[in-house]
């Protein structure tokens, strides 16, 4: 279904779209040069968690670290214990052999929100979006890094997952950790890892020694250390300890966030990392192999990464479903049909015959762009295997748009691409998205459709007429709280029931796709 922002999503993006005291980082640019194999990227950034998924080797590292050296920060700034300064350059990140070549002629953009820039009639208050540049010429070094915007970034890699019992220094130091005085934030951590891991502890503080922490916690009678910890409640806790350390306004950056933790866990994680972020102020930056993550996501906050003929592919609002099957292996199936979301897909499954639905692949692609931009891919990579996206049924009227951005992320195609490109598109039937229609369809045969519902004649046309009014995409939400089924029950059984009614409506996809078999 498609992703239904709640109301703290609606909080953070409000905060984050309008917030210039904390510099926040709205997008990063790779203008020109090539390093570690990602070209001519381009990140907007719209909401304060913004996750990257893909294949290994696309360049979801490379992203992080990027934007872990997006500023700077005072001495006296937090830093992880294992650091001797508390901020990132390039040379953290991009480490070569002598037999290995540095990166040369690279030009990186940030943009931020802020509000110290001169005050003009434009911009009374100061705030704007402004940016700065960093730069490696040929042979030379990266500039100015002391001239950075100030803040603190943190850069939690796979590490955090080492168990204590494995890291040299806490099996040294094992007997030397003591007690030193509480920070302030132990309870707001201690109840947030019991929120995730469904734990109770009565107790949580944090051991030291030297510039080492070891975390202790206690459980009724019970006490146990980070030695005797889980590699997710290890991590948990130093996350959120990370976060609230750093009191206000940091970049947190993380490789692969979802390590060590459960599905369930990975869920409750990314609602209480809402909480704390809307809280504090923080910005999350990270990767993750975890579907489950990206659901926890708007569209606008997921992206997937692909290195395509040398180039980075950079596709967002692209749905989980579709990010995860293309990690994994292709299926065997004639056909692969991109729709946007599961509407479109609960329509093809009615429409089509059982013959038909074994033979073909119907994968939720997340919108009309991310349509348009697989397409592009495909042909790119000279896909033999044959494909057709099909837009929802109100892009009819952004046809022409479509295709120009396809065109666009094609970067110059040959004289074939817009055959090719007809060849392999077609429109959900009507002129408005597809919910509608199929409601609509339904109220013209609400008889059928109270069988299907399973419930009063009398009561359908209302039932549906509620559902239509309910707005753009809430239709199959609104009308399951009538009838006393799930969302997708009402969906998958009114899908149904308008293609059983209305064969001719729904015949000229189904004669594409038996042409393309």
């Amino acid at each position: 279904m498609k992703y239904r922002e709640s109301k703290i999503d609606g909080e953070l993006r409000n905060w984050f779209t309008s917030d210039y005291s904390k510099s926040l980082l709205r997008k990063i640019q790779v203008v020109t040069g090539q390093i570690r194999g990602v070209s001519s990227l381009n990140i907007n950034l719209t909401y304060p968690i913004t996750a990257f998924a893909g294949v290994n080797g696309a360049g979801k590292s490379t992203i992080l670290a990027l934007a872990s050296c997006a500023y700077h920060a005072n001495k006296n700034s937090f830093k992880l214990p294992r650091r001797n300064q508390p901020y990132y350059t390039f040379s953290d990140f991009f480490i070569q052999h002598r037999e290995e070549h540095a990166p040369d002629g690279i030009e990186i953009k940030y943009t931020f929100a802020l509000d110290t820039w001169k005050k003009t009639e434009e911009r009374p208050d100061g705030r704007a979006l402004g940016y700065q540049i960093r730069k490696k010429n040929k042979g030379g070094k990266w500039n100015d890094y002391s001239s950075r915007l100030k803040k603190t970034v943190v850069f939690l890699g796979i590490e955090r997952i080492v168990p204590h019992s494995e890291r040299s220094q806490s099996r040294s130091y094992s007997k030397s950790f003591s007690d030193v005085k509480a920070k302030g934030w132990e309870n707001k951590v201690r109840d947030a890892v019991g929120y995730i891991l469904g734990k109770t502890y009565d107790d949580f503080r944090y051991l030291e020694h030297s510039r080492y922490s070891l975390p202790i916690v206690k459980i009724k009678d019970v006490t146990y250390s980070g030695f005797n910890m889980g590699a997710g409640e290890n991590a948990l806790f130093e996350i959120f300890s990370t976060i609230y350390s750093c009191e206000e306004k940091a970049l947190l950056v993380m490789d692969e966030i979802e390590l060590g933790l459960h599905a369930k866990a990975q869920k409750l994680f990314m609602k209480k990392l809402k909480e704390v972020c809307k809280e504090t102020g923080t910005q999350v930056i990270c990767t993750t192999h975890s579907r489950e993550i990206f659901e926890c996501l708007p569209d606008d906050a997921r992206f997937f990464v692909e290195n395509i003929g040398g180039k980075t592919k950079l596709t967002g609002g692209i749905s989980p479903e579709f990010a995860f099957a293309k990690m994994g292996s292709q299926t065997g199936n004639e056909l692969e049909i991109l729709v946007e979301d599961d509407v479109g897909k609960s329509l093809l499954q009615a429409a089509l015959s059982a013959a038909t639905r074994t033979r073909v692949t119907i994968t939720i692609i997340g919108s009309a762009t991310a349509i348009a931009r697989q397409l592009a891919a495909a042909y790119v990579r000279k896909d033999t295997r044959p494909i057709l996206a099909i837009f929802d049924g109100d892009q009819r009227a952004h046809g022409s748009s479509n295709f120009e951005h396809a065109k666009n992320m094609a970067e110059n195609p040959g004289k074939d691409f817009k055959d090719w490109y007809e060849s392999r598109i077609a429109y959900l039937p009507g002129s408005t998205w597809p919910e509608s229609w199929i409601v609509q369809k339904a109220q013209a045969a609400s008889d059928v459709a109270a069988v299907a519902l399973a419930c009063e004649p009398e009561a359908t046309p209302g039932i549906l007429e509620f559902g239509l009014q309910a707005g753009k995409h809430n239709e199959f939400f609104e009308i399951s709280q009538h009838v006393g089924l799930s969302k997708t029950q009402c969906l998958e059984r009114l899908s149904a029931t308008v293609c059983a009614i209305f064969p001719t409506e729904v015949a000229y996809l189904v004669e594409k796709i038996d042409e393309l078999l």
